[in-house]
């Protein structure tokens, strides 16, 4: 696969005031990460990781909130192509580490 995507994250007080994403991706990868864009905006980091952890859980076929992740269920049955696991969690992936690197 040659995703390769760049989420960008402004925070202001510790909320995601604007979420955005630039990139060359599979189809999966592009709208995963467009929907976890506009879901990840307004919230608080706090907010944001659990959203996060709950989208991981629902990718890894393990019960999960689907109220939170609104959209996002699109991708629940992903998990059972574990070759796609990756294009499904790599904006997930990237706005993760980009909250980490912010919070340091």
């Amino acid at each position: 696969c040659i995703d390769d995507i760049t989420v960008m994250v402004r925070l202001d007080d510790g909320i995601l005031k604007d979420v955005c994403f630039d990139g060359v991706a599979c189809t999966i990868s592009t709208a995963s990460t467009s929907i976890m864009t506009e879901l990840m905006m307004g919230k608080t980091i706090a907010e944001a990781q659990h959203i996060i952890q709950q989208y991981y859980a629902m990718i890894h076929l393990e019960p999960y909130d689907e109220t939170l992740l609104e959209e996002a269920v699109a991708f629940h049955q992903v998990g059972k192509q574990a070759n796609r696991i990756k294009c499904a969690t790599i904006g997930f992936k990237a706005i993760e580490e980009a909250i980490e690197e912010a919070t340091k």
